[in-house]
């Protein structure tokens, strides 16, 4: 369950991550009165962003876990 709950909280931070930047894009141009400058910034911005924590995702499962002690692979 645990292992279910840290994959939710991944899954949504990506997802926070591809949105936010570009809802905060949007605010700022209607603020400024612009037309999708900030919009397309922000979304590209989210989209980069996304794109880094995907990639970083799988390398996540390697490293140690709590107190230091390693998850178990299929050859041990």
């Amino acid at each position: 369950m645990a292992q279910g709950i840290a994959w939710s909280f991944q899954i949504t931070s990506i997802a926070l991550e591809m949105v936010l930047p570009g809802l905060l894009g949007y605010w700022i141009d209607q603020k400024l009165g612009t037309r999708l400058l900030f919009l397309v910034a922000g979304l590209a911005l989210g989209m980069t962003l996304a794109l880094v924590h995907l990639t970083r995702l799988p390398t996540k499962g390697a490293r140690p876990t709590t107190a230091g002690r390693r998850q178990k692979t299929d050859g041990e």
